[in-house]
């Protein structure tokens, strides 16, 4: 079939016989004609070689086996790319699957004819561990948001997942072979200052997260170090916009940081004072808190004084949100711990026979007086189907009846209220997001 874009995919392989036959499964199972698979294998000592061999040998035309020695992951995966003739391109790690129909999908969306060079799906994680059955996060707004990655903490793009034109490879260049950890996120640094990455809300690829894998060799601050090293290493001259914008952006940061120090500090001592009956102290230190770090002055000691005393009206005045959309900037996904924010929003392709949505959430109590209490209000195309009221820590569902949306697309929105920041409760966290429940599971329940 001439009129669809040979792909090529690279398979690094190195001992992970465990997991190979379900990789290289998955990618028989796209059913794509034209397909070509590079298992580069950097010498085996377990069955991968033989794995891979079998592949070759059933499916001739497309699996090439080549085992040659590297210096790591990332020169394994430039020697592999090398030897490819595709024209669109991606790696899947050997523990890693991709879902049926994904390259089929992959072939339709890459257009550079309208500027669509490098194009990304979702990603789930899979194996074992604390993120099972979890999405990885999938989102890119803008070089500096890719490269500015102290605002969030982690990669944004579910490297699985990721699928580029040859003239993005050719344009920016292979792997760092110096990179060991974050070389996906090193190289996705580096194709963002020429492409943009256009997102396709459809699953693509499972994310395989066990005890040998590297993303469980370090822990997220660890990562998170390692990430920003790489990101300084693709900031443009210091003639140029961008560079000031993220140098004021990390120094921003940092500050930040640090009078969150502090003000854990104070917060830590207002405390212990309340606690102790001393009341004069206690202000002193809730005001030392307030003046460093409004917002942690309110998380972490005024909210849990309100919600003792029952006076929520607060909260809902702080906290109400727009029907119909999330603040600029906002992110309205499902984190990779499972947690979600004050908005979670999804877009539905409803089945004919759709019968309900339901939304599974899980409440969890901090301890000490801490988000004890939640509301959470769901919507479908800006209409209320239900709200909760959480005091008590446990799963908690809503439903939605998708009945008159049969065959349609439809927007859906999770609001929840309050949300928590944790580096303003725990002194060895850097995580500064906002956050308001787990979630669970969504589906839609069919007539059958």
């Amino acid at each position: 079939m001439p009129d669809l874009p040979l792909i090529s995919i690279v398979v690094p392989s190195y001992n992970q016989g465990q997991f190979l036959g379900e990789t290289l499964q998955s990618l028989v199972d796209q059913d794509y004609p034209r397909l070509e698979v590079i298992v580069q294998d950097g010498g085996s000592q377990d069955d991968s070689i033989a794995i891979a061999q079998e592949f070759a040998r059933r499916f001739p035309s497309v699996f090439h086996v080549h085992v040659e020695s590297d210096r790591g992951q990332a020169h394994a995966l430039n020697l592999g790319f090398a030897k490819t003739h595709g024209q669109i391109l991606g790696f899947l790690n050997s523990d890693d699957t991709l879902f049926p129909g994904c390259l089929q999908r992959v072939a339709r969306e890459i257009k550079p004819a309208r500027g669509r060079w490098i194009v990304f799906g979702r990603s789930v994680f899979t194996g074992a561990g604390p993120y099972l059955g979890v999405e990885h996060p999938a989102e890119f707004v803008s070089r500096f948001e890719q490269l500015a990655i102290w605002k969030r903490g982690f990669n944004t793009l579910p490297q699985p997942s990721v699928f580029w034109h040859r003239r993005v490879w050719e344009t920016c260049g292979g792997l760092n072979e110096a990179e060991t950890h974050v070389l996906d996120y090193d190289l996705f640094c580096r194709f963002s200052g020429r492409f943009h990455f256009h997102k396709v809300d459809e699953l693509w690829s499972t994310y395989r997260w066990h005890l040998d894998s590297k993303s469980a060799q370090r822990s997220e601050s660890e990562v998170l170090a390692l990430s920003v090293a790489a990101s300084r290493r693709h900031w443009p001259g210091w003639w140029h916009p961008l560079r000031w914008r993220l140098a004021t952006s990390r120094w921003r940061h940092e500050r930040r940081a640090h009078a969150h120090e502090r003000a854990r500090h104070h917060a830590r001592r207002a405390e212990q004072a309340f606690a102790a009956k001393r009341g004069l102290a206690a202000v002193g230190e809730f005001l030392c808190t307030l003046a460093l770090s409004p917002s942690m002055a309110w998380h972490r000691l005024l909210q849990p004084i309100l919600a003792g005393k029952g006076l929520h009206f607060a909260e809902r005045l702080l906290f109400r949100r727009r029907v119909g959309g999330a603040r600029p900037g906002e992110f309205t996904g499902r984190h990779a711990n499972g947690w979600i924010g004050p908005v979670y929003e999804e877009m539905l392709a409803v089945p004919a026979d759709a019968r309900r949505y339901l939304i599974a959430i899980k409440h969890c109590d901090l301890g000490g007086g801490r988000h004890e209490r939640i509301e959470t209000e769901l919507f479908v195309e800006e209409r209320s189907q239900g709200k909760l009221v959480c005091d008590s820590p446990g799963r908690y569902e809503l439903t939605a009846d998708l009945r008159r949306y049969a065959g349609q697309t439809c927007y859906v929105e999770l609001h929840t209220s309050p949300f928590f920041v944790p580096s303003f409760l725990d002194e060895a966290s850097t995580d500064e997001r906002r956050l308001c429940v787990q979630l669970l599971e969504t589906r839609v329940e069919t007539a059958g």
